[in-house]
């Protein structure tokens, strides 16, 4: 197999002398920067205590209470009608998708129902 790729010859193409990347070429900066000059250990990561300070902001900020604002039970009626609203929205939606256009019929759907006290 090793025999087989080496009777393959390829093509050496370079692709900053074709005329698509001339431009391009022609502006790269020639200066590169050197290994020697690269710093041994990074210089520009946060402390430990940069690390810690904003680690515990973000916890902060994950565990605020956020009050949940619950909706009121619906009559029968209130919740037919709503669905029957989303419905109508979701069908005005699927109006504007030329994949598969509106949707024709919806399951029976019972939402379910939470007794009331």
């Amino acid at each position: 197999m090793v025999t087989a790729c080496q009777t393959v010859r390829m093509p050496k193409i370079d692709i900053l002398k074709s005329p698509e990347f001339s431009e391009d070429a022609a502006n790269i900066s020639k200066e590169f920067p050197r290994v020697k000059d690269a710093p041994t250990a990074p210089d520009d990561i946060r402390s430990a205590k940069q690390w810690d300070r904003d680690a515990r902001t973000m916890q902060a900020l994950r565990q605020k209470k956020r009050p949940v604002l619950a909706q009121q039970n619906l009559s029968e009626a209130e919740a037919d009608a709503e669905f029957e609203a989303l419905k109508a929205k979701a069908q005005a939606y699927k109006k504007d998708d030329p994949a598969s256009g509106p949707v024709e019929g919806f399951p029976d759907y019972k939402p379910r129902r939470i007794p009331r006290n």
